[in-house]
């Protein structure tokens, strides 16, 4: 039987993918950032990071990325992901690439389906090499991301812009669920997974970056803009898993099968530029 379930729009939202003007639509209760465009399927955090990409290099351009994707042809960009609604409208562009990371392929290399594997914290690629470093939700998985925004940086032209996105836990202090010294993981707090499309068991969380990240992030070079989108959610409302209660509530989520009813985090996007 087909699962029945209310739903709820976001009005006069157009999808920045698309172009759509027809409301995003979500399930009733949960993530108003994971609402979906009932046309190209993006969700509303993919569609906020296009409308800031297009914002950056087609400054008062009012159009979506499926429209004037060619005009973006003479960049160099690197997706840190090879699937999604952005991947997409930017995968025939002449300078364009993208990866996943593959923890059974060498770093640099690609696997039988040609997918090439990158780790943001060693990159393979030249410094210098791209005028726009893309990566969405990925940031707070990575065992080292002082690592990552150095590298993000070195390959970056001067001037270049790193766009992204990452669960925001606005007001907060970013929270260091796994510190990793010799080659040993300690982890500080309860372990906490996001969905993963490459994982069954989801991608093991890292990092909780909150309001403080913005210092970590200048201190390696860049000068940085967070830009919020779109704003559903007190603080209070937004996940925060330090205690065992909390853990509780996010196992509990978790058991039903309802973690986008528990993951909910208002829309921000952060450009930073290579000084």
């Amino acid at each position: 039987m087909a699962k029945i379930f209310s739903e709820t729009t976001q009005k006069n939202q157009k999808c920045s993918i698309c172009g759509s003007s027809l409301d995003f639509i979500t399930q009733i209760g949960f993530s108003q950032r994971e609402s979906l465009c009932p046309t190209c399927g993006s969700s509303k955090r993919n569609s906020d990071l296009a409308k800031i990409i297009l914002d950056t290099f087609l400054p008062g351009s009012t159009v979506s990325l499926k429209t004037v994707a060619s005009k973006l042809s003479s960049l160099s960009i690197f997706e840190a992901q090879a699937s999604g609604p952005v991947h997409n409208f930017l995968k025939d562009l002449p300078h364009y690439n993208c990866s996943e990371y593959f923890d059974d392929i060498p770093n640099g290399k690609r696997n039988k389906d040609g997918i090439l594997c990158e780790n943001l914290q060693n990159l393979s690629f030249p410094e210098e090499t791209f005028d726009l470093v893309i990566t969405q939700d990925v940031l707070e998985h990575v065992t080292y991301p002082e690592k990552a925004f150095s590298e993000i940086n070195r390959v970056l032209k001067p001037g270049g812009y790193h766009i992204f996105t990452i669960p925001y836990h606005e007001t907060k202090q970013t929270l260091r669920r796994i510190v990793v010294e010799n080659g040993e993981k300690t982890h500080k707090y309860p372990q906490v997974y996001h969905g993963d499309p490459l994982r069954e068991q989801g991608a093991l969380v890292f990092t909780d970056f909150g309001s403080d990240m913005n210092t970590m992030i200048e201190n390696l070079g860049f000068s940085l803009e967070t830009i919020p989108c779109e704003t559903w959610y007190s603080p209070r409302e937004i996940p925060y898993i330090a205690d065992e209660k909390e853990y509780q509530t996010y196992l509990n989520y978790n058991i039903e099968g309802n973690m986008l009813k528990y993951f909910k985090y208002n829309s921000w996007v952060f450009r930073a530029r290579k000084k």
